[in-house]
C-alpha cells in the first residue's frame, strides 16, 4: 500500500479544491463571531443554524484593504455594521493551506440581502404576534390619567436619558417620581438586560402607573435589539401601560409598533407626559368652571323662590296681623273690664283688712285702758313666771316695773 506524508495529503487536497471548485461562490452565513486584530485584517466564524442548533461551520476571513471597503459600504446601504448574529451574502473564495487547513476568503458582500432578511425576520416577527394575539395586548391597558409615578428603563449614562429627566423636572407646574431600571440599550445583551429590567420593576414594590424605554440617539444598527420576538413580547406582555422613546428616525421598530404609545424621542415622551397632565388641569377647570356655572343657576333660582316665599309670607303675616288685630282689641276690652272689677274687689278687701287690723292694734288696745305685761321684753302669757323676775308693764302713757313676789295659780 503506497504511503504519503502529510504535506502531500494537503498537497493532494489542496490540488484537487483548485482544480473542481469555482473560483468563488455566493454562499449565505451567519456571523457567529467577528474581531478586527491591528493590521485591519478581519477574522469570522460563520455559521449555518437550524433551529438554533449548528449545522455547519468554517473560519473566515476578509483582508484589510478589502474589509475597509466592504464595511464601509454594508454600513451605508443596511444602516447597521456587520457584527455577530446577522446573516449575510458573501463572495467567497474557498482556500486549503498545508499548515492553516480549509478557511474562506471573503471577496465580496451583497447588503441586499441582509437588508432583505432584517426585513423579513421584522415581519414575521410582526406576524407571530398577531397570530399570538399580543400585538395590540399593551395597547389595550389603560394608561392613567395622570401619571406620575415612572418606571425607567434606560442607560445611565445615555443623553436621552438626561433630557428625559430634565423636561419632566423643568417644566414648571408638575411632580414626577421616576425610578430608574439601569439597562444596556443596543449590542447582543440589549434583550437579555432590558427584559431583566422589566422583570425588576414587575418584581418592585412600587406602584407604578406607566414604563419608559428611552435611549438618546445613535446609528441605526444600535436598533436591531428593538425588533426582537423575544423584547417585543416581554412588553406586549407587561402588565403595566409602556412608553417608548428609542431616538430614532426611520420606521418604528417592533417594540414602538406594540407598546402602548410610541415617541421619537425621550423628549417626546416627557413631553407628552407633561401634556396629559396639562390636559387634566384645563379639563378639572372646565369642570369647576361648569360646577360654579350650575351653582350660580342653583342660587339665583333659590334668591327667586326665597323673594317669592318671603313676599307670601308677609303678605299672609299681615292679614293674619289684622284678624289678631281686632281679636285682641276685643279681649283687651273684656281684659280692662274684668281687670277693673278684680281691683275693684281687692280694694274692698284690704279696706276691711285695714279695719280689722287697726282693731288688733295694740295702741288702739291700751286707749281702751288695758295694759301689756312683758318679761324681757316679751308677753309674759306664754313665758313661765318666777318670784324675782323683773316684769315691764305698758299703758297708754306709762312703762311700770316691778318684781315678781308671789305667784298664784287660778
Amino acid at each position: 500500500m503506497a504511503q504519503l506524508t502529510l504535506f502531500e495529503l494537503n498537497n493532494l487536497i489542496k490540488s484537487q479544491l483548485e482544480n473542481n471548485l469555482e473560483p468563488n461562490y455566493w454562499v449565505v452565513a451567519e456571523i457567529s463571531e467577528l474581531r478586527v486584530n491591528q493590521k485591519g485584517h478581519c477574522y469570522m466564524e460563520l455559521v449555518e443554524k437550524e433551529n438554533n442548533f449548528i449545522q455547519a461551520k468554517m473560519r473566515a476571513n476578509i483582508w484589510s484593504y478589502t474589509y475597509r471597503s466592504l464595511s464601509a459600504q454594508f454600513e451605508n446601504a443596511t444602516g447597521t455594521s456587520l457584527k455577530p448574529g446577522i446573516k449575510v451574502l458573501f463572495n467567497l473564495s474557498v482556500n486549503f493551506h498545508e499548515v492553516y487547513g480549509l478557511s474562506l476568503t471573503v471577496n465580496d458582500i451583497d447588503p441586499n440581502y441582509t437588508i432583505g432578511e432584517r426585513s423579513r425576520l421584522r415581519e414575521e416577527t410582526i406576524q407571530r404576534l398577531q397570530q399570538e394575539e399580543l400585538f395590540d395586548k399593551n395597547k389595550k391597558l389603560e394608561l392613567p390619567i395622570v401619571p406620575q409615578n415612572i418606571a425607567v428603563i434606560s442607560s445611565d449614562s445615555a443623553a436621552g436619558y438626561g433630557d428625559f429627566i430634565d423636561q419632566l423636572r423643568n417644566n414648571g407646574s408638575y411632580y414626577f417620581q421616576t425610578i430608574l431600571f439601569p439597562a444596556m440599550m443596543q449590542g447582543n445583551e440589549a434583550v437579555v438586560s432590558i427584559r431583566k429590567a422589566l422583570k425588576d420593576i414587575h418584581e418592585s414594590q412600587t406602584n407604578f402607573d406607566a414604563v419608559v424605554i428611552i435611549r438618546g440617539g445613535g446609528a441605526q444598527a444600535d436598533l436591531d435589539c428593538f425588533d426582537t420576538y423575544e423584547l417585543a413580547r416581554a412588553i406586549s406582555l407587561f402588565p403595566l401601560p409602556l412608553l417608548t422613546g428609542i431616538g430614532h428616525e426611520r420606521d418604528q421598530t417592533v417594540a414602538d409598533l406594540v407598546a402602548h404609545t410610541s415617541l421619537k424621542t425621550p423628549t417626546a415622551v416627557a413631553e407628552f407626559l407633561i401634556s396629559g397632565m396639562n390636559r387634566f388641569d384645563d379639563l378639572l377647570h372646565e369642570y369647576l368652571y361648569r360646577i360654579e356655572k350650575v351653582f350660580e343657576n342653583k342660587l339665583t333660582f333659590e334668591q327667586r323662590q326665597l323673594q317669592y316665599l318671603s313676599s307670601s309670607i308677609e303678605q299672609a303675616t299681615k292679614e293674619t296681623l289684622k284678624s289678631y288685630d281686632h281679636a285682641l282689641g276685643q279681649k283687651a276690652l273684656t281684659l280692662k273690664y274684668v281687670s277693673q272689677r278684680f281691683l275693684e274687689r281687692q280694694h274692698s278687701l284690704v279696706d276691711r283688712l285695714d279695719q280689722q287690723l287697726t282693731l288688733i292694734d295694740p295702741m288702739t288696745i291700751l286707749k281702751r285702758g288695758y295694759s301689756l305685761t312683758l318679761k324681757n321684753g316679751k308677753s309674759v302669757m306664754n313665758q313661765k313666771l318666777e318670784v324675782g323676775d323683773l316684769l315691764e308693764t305698758r299703758t297708754l302713757n306709762k312703762n311700770i316695773n316691778s318684781q315678781v313676789t308671789a305667784i298664784k295659780d287660778e
